[in-house]
């Protein structure tokens, strides 16, 4: 006796959704968060220094050659054409980092860092599906990872006196209400031809 199942295709059609693979615009990005990972620890670094010593020479060194690995990293990213639609959120992010890099006026790197939370819809990947759940997870990571160059006492100080909170431990919250519930993309990911 022949016993039939019927499958729903919403079943079959996740089974064929794509996973997770890497564009130039993501292999780029984790090089960015690196360098910029590096950067923040060699200012920490500096924190701790006297500046009046000449034995801390080489922090202060190491810390203008992590900033201008930094500033090349992003050079390389922001100029990278996005090749899917999730590579837009991280080339925005990415230039809102660089601008954050770049500023040495006070006020502009508040407003900068300000934009980072009022513009959340931008700098999200919507879905459910592999490939968004990846890119978000790296928008958070830089998220972070600029909440630390923003808590920096060149930066603090000012953020604080502009109102910004910044607790990194608070970016999951921060990050769920800005969320955009909508799986708009095509099951079929096209090339992105402009960001």
């Amino acid at each position: 006796m022949t016993v039939y199942q019927s499958i729903p295709s919403a079943g079959v059609l996740e089974a064929f959704a794509p996973g997770f693979t890497h564009t130039s615009v993501t292999r780029r990005f984790g090089v960015m968060q690196r360098a910029l990972g590096a950067w923040i620890e060699a200012e920490r670094d500096l924190e701790h220094s006297g500046s009046w010593d000449p034995a801390c020479d080489h922090w202060l060194r190491d810390a203008e050659a992590a900033r201008a690995a930094v500033g090349a990293a992003l050079d390389a990213l922001c100029d990278t054409p996005a090749e899917r639609l999730e590579d837009r959120p991280l080339l925005r992010i990415a230039r809102l980092t660089r601008a954050l890099a770049l500023s040495e006026d006070g006020a502009e790197f508040a407003q900068l860092y300000a934009r980072l939370a009022t513009s959340g819809a931008l700098l999200r990947c919507p879905g459910r599906h592999p490939l968004a759940l990846r890119v978000n997870l790296m928008l958070s990571e830089a998220r972070r990872a600029l909440a630390q160059l923003a808590a920096l006492p060149d930066h603090a100080q000012i953020i604080e006196g502009n109102c910004v909170e910044i607790v990194p431990e608070d970016l999951a919250i921060a990050e769920t209400a800005c969320t955009v519930a909508s799986d708009a993309y095509p099951p079929v990911m096209q090339a992105a031809p402009g960001v």
